[in-house]
């Protein structure tokens, strides 16, 4: 009941998009015949129709309105049916090259006398376009060369008012840098307010999901940089962030409304190198979220496919990397279904949260899978690629909310008492005040009690045991699983009976307090490991993917730090300042060697520097 809940906001939201994303398109019932497209049965100008079918095709001609009305016995190529690329296109028994320029024509009769717009979506070639005698829009520079012809992506709307109840479009088009050229997509009829309304609802759309896209990596990077230990967080905050930027250049393609001299084959490689970059982004965060469900390897291999990728498109042209574009979308579809598996591997570990997370997938697949069959079917209106990102941001934030739901069961537990305590408060003022202080002593008991449960040891400041058991625990399964090293240092104040007795317990928690600080210094400047307070005197150094060259080296550093602190010990045989014993292990863990005796071992190495005179580093022999 309570997943079945959770779930239905989701839902709503998803109804609540998809709507918004809807043009309201009339059936096609519409279809231009060879260069004439009659009206006369469309009576609803609210409703949006596409301008497909036969258009008059001009091919090697850059020919305007004016040229039709000075010569009249101009004759077409041919007919192309749009939308279409040209080079499917066949003329004289030839299919038409990928490459050139022409002039497309359709009349368009029988519309009803009011205001008309055009919704002219991205062709991905240069274009001017007329109704009738009036140039409208264009969108980068018509050329009949590789020279003249300049690129630009974008969507425009264009209002006009037809006489006569009837218009001509004729249009212009160019292509000598993309795969294709032609008219990808159809150009879209309706009345002023239907063409408004429409554009105005993809823009809010696009707009509301670029929102989310880009406040939640910020979030999220923030919150990564905060708690560097759980680094899922600084990679999802990237992966939203990369979703937003790609989504600037798809879609409406807001980056040319805010910048129209954008130089088009940038702005096409950001595009496809800023999807390409989902994956390994993608990956890097189910690693970290899940490191013992899922595999490094696939991890791996998902950034070398996609460095890969990038590669090829920086140092070649979109008519050449355009043609691998499917087989990454088939990979993207291959890292989803991993992703799947990995959710579905954390569920049935008891992970709870995994659900949620398994909801966000298989929504983000969905979109996935839409996008690559229309892709791969010819139908580049699809987009569901960005809607599918907004639900998996959503479902992600519940995972996380799972996550600390159990830090937050402690407040409830407190809101309970607070209600309780005050639901007992009187009339009187007295015993309001006398209530309230109870509420504050309750206040401080619970606060003691997370104090306890804290695994900050609290003298010295830094990691106690029970922080030191859980970090040890994740690191030896990991050198297990990744074939890594671990090292183990303990170390043992010399003679800190003698130093308690003679300076008094006080100084002696002094001189725990500065050691700790400067192991803890030590420690915390490295990569990755930890220091913690064992127990009394002693401490314990968790250091993974460490050689005993490299640990030697670290405990020979931690040792004179303490010696340079300079702390008197009078009391000290061997140094008139405290120092310390050090025993080191190094094991490559497997599943042989059990993580008990490798403490043990490495307390025996700590006996044997203390009995052979102190204040020095004793290594055990290693166990591979």
């Amino acid at each position: 009941m309570k997943l079945r809940r959770s779930i239905l906001p989701i839902l709503f939201f998803i109804i609540l998009t998809l709507q918004g994303c809807s043009n309201q398109l009339a059936e096609s019932e519409y279809l231009a015949n060879n260069g004439q497209l009659d009206l006369s049965k469309w009576h609803d100008t609210n409703s949006l129709i596409q301008l497909d079918g036969e258009w008059d095709l001009y091919w090697n001609q850059l020919l305007e309105p004016v040229d039709f009305i000075n010569d009249p016995s101009i004759q077409p190529t041919g007919t192309i049916s749009l939308p279409s690329n040209w080079h499917t296109t066949s003329v004289n028994g030839s299919s038409l090259p990928r490459e050139g320029f022409a002039t497309f024509q359709v009349s368009v009769t029988n519309v009803k006398d009011e205001v008309l717009g055009l919704m002219l979506p991205i062709m991905y070639s240069n274009y001017i376009i007329w109704i009738d005698d009036k140039p409208l829009a264009k969108s980068g520079q018509v050329g009949t060369n590789k020279d003249t012809s300049v690129a630009q992506k974008n969507t425009q709307v264009v209002y006009f008012a037809p006489e006569d109840n009837k218009f001509t479009i004729t249009m212009q088009i160019s292509n000598y840098d993309n795969a294709a050229g032609g008219m990808w997509e159809s150009i879209k009829l309706g009345g002023f307010e239907a063409i408004h309304q429409s554009n105005s609802k993809k823009n809010f759309v696009q707009s509301i999901l670029l929102g989310v896209l880009i406040l939640s990596g910020i979030y999220h990077i923030s919150l990564g940089l905060f708690r560097k230990t759980e680094s899922y967080f600084l990679y999802f905050g990237l992966f939203c962030l990369v979703a937003g930027f790609r989504y600037l250049l798809v879609g409406e393609v807001f980056i040319t409304k805010m910048f129209p001299m954008f130089d088009w084959d940038i702005l096409m490689k950001l595009e496809y190198i800023s999807l390409y970059s989902h994956v390994p982004l993608f990956g890097m965060v189910i690693y970290r979220l899940y490191p013992k469900e899922s595999n490094r390897l696939f991890t791996l291999i998902t950034i070398i496919v996609a460095s890969i990728y990038a590669l090829l498109t920086i140092f070649t042209n979109a008519k050449f990397y355009y043609h691998f574009l499917t087989y990454f979308q088939i990979f993207i579809i291959i890292g989803v279904l991993y992703v799947l598996f990995v959710a579905a591997k954390s569920l049935r570990n008891k992970r709870n949260e995994a659900v949620y997370l398994l909801v966000g997938i298989i929504l983000l697949m969905a979109s996935v899978l839409f996008d690559t069959f229309g892709f791969i079917l010819a139908y580049p209106e699809l987009n569901f690629y960005p809607i599918g990102i907004a639900l998996f941001i959503i479902s992600f934030s519940i995972v996380l909310s799972k996550r600390l739901s159990s830090s937050l069961e402690l407040s409830v537990n407190l809101t309970k008492d607070l209600s309780k305590l005050n639901n007992e408060l009187e009339a009187k003022v007295d015993q309001r005040t006398k209530q309230i202080q109870l509420a504050n002593v309750k206040l401080e008991e619970l606060n003691d009690k997370l104090k306890k449960m804290a695994l900050i040891d609290g003298l010295t400041g830094i990691p106690n045991r029970r922080r030191f058991d859980a970090y040890y625990k994740e690191e030896y399964e990991i050198c297990v699983r990744e074939d890594k090293f671990l090292s183990l240092l303990f170390l043992d104040i010399d003679y800190f009976k003698d130093y308690n007795d003679y300076y008094g317990h006080q100084l002696g928690d002094e001189c725990l307090k500065k050691i700790a600080t400067e192991l803890n210094s030590c420690i915390t400047g490295l990569s990755e490991g930890i220091v913690a307070r064992y127990g009394g005197e002693e401490f314990v150094c968790v250091l993974p993917n460490s050689n005993e060259i490299k640990a030697k080296k670290i405990a020979q550093e931690l040792k004179e730090r303490v010696e340079k602190i300079q702390i008197s010990h009078v009391k000290s045989p061997v140094s008139k300042y405290v120092t310390l014993s050090i025993g080191l292990i190094t094991v490559r863990p497997n599943s042989m060697i059990n993580k008990n005796n490798i403490l043990k071992q490495a307390d025996q190495a700590l006996y044997q520097a203390k009995t052979s005179g102190r204040n020095k580093i004793s290594i055990f022999p290693n166990l591979q």
